[in-house]
């Protein structure tokens, strides 16, 4: 076992590791760029059911008392995701101009949008943008089920019961 923090990709570019999680719209365009061979495949392929993989978290108690707040939030992100799908080469510039001491290589950011949109990661297929899937989410919701290592509040014991996944996700926030 090994355990890296943000050299992860070096270390499987020199044989020091023999694979790494990476997010494909990022460390995935970088390697591409940078000609990096590296072979990666989908969870979805080996049972594991695709996934959301951006969420908005909030916990009952502030979204109860103060669901204005946190729907203006969602919805601007939301806007803030549209803008990026329509206007994803300004989007990437205003991107760098407010992080130019970190986003130092605009080619990534265009590339990584570019990824973005092309795979549907912002914008669904059918255009919807910040909806949870129902379906997607039960049969994750299911797998982790299933695989037992959904646990009781105290972290100890596998649930035995599955659990209403639709409680766990809302998406009534998008909406004003």
């Amino acid at each position: 076992t090994v355990t890296l923090g943000t050299s992860a990709y070096e270390a499987l570019a020199n044989g020091a590791v023999d694979f790494t999680l990476e997010v494909s719209t990022w460390e995935g365009v970088e390697a591409e760029l940078k000609g990096l061979k590296q072979r990666s495949f989908r969870y979805a392929d080996y049972g594991v059911p695709d996934e959301h993989t951006t969420l908005i978290v909030s916990s009952n108690a502030f979204l109860a008392t103060n669901p204005k707040a946190a729907a203006v939030f969602v919805q601007a992100t939301r806007a803030g995701y549209a803008f990026a799908v329509d206007h994803a080469k300004e989007a990437g510039e205003l991107l760098v101009a407010a992080n130019q001491d970190t986003l130092t290589n605009p080619a990534l950011i265009e590339a990584s949008l570019k990824a973005l949109n092309d795979g549907h990661f912002l914008k669904s297929a059918n255009g919807a943008i910040g909806t949870m899937d129902k379906a997607k989410m039960e049969a994750m919701g299911g797998y982790l089920f299933a695989s037992g290592i959904l646990l009781d509040g105290n972290g100890k014991k596998a649930l035995k019961d599955k659990p209403d996944l639709g409680a766990y996700f809302t998406n009534e926030f998008l909406v004003g």
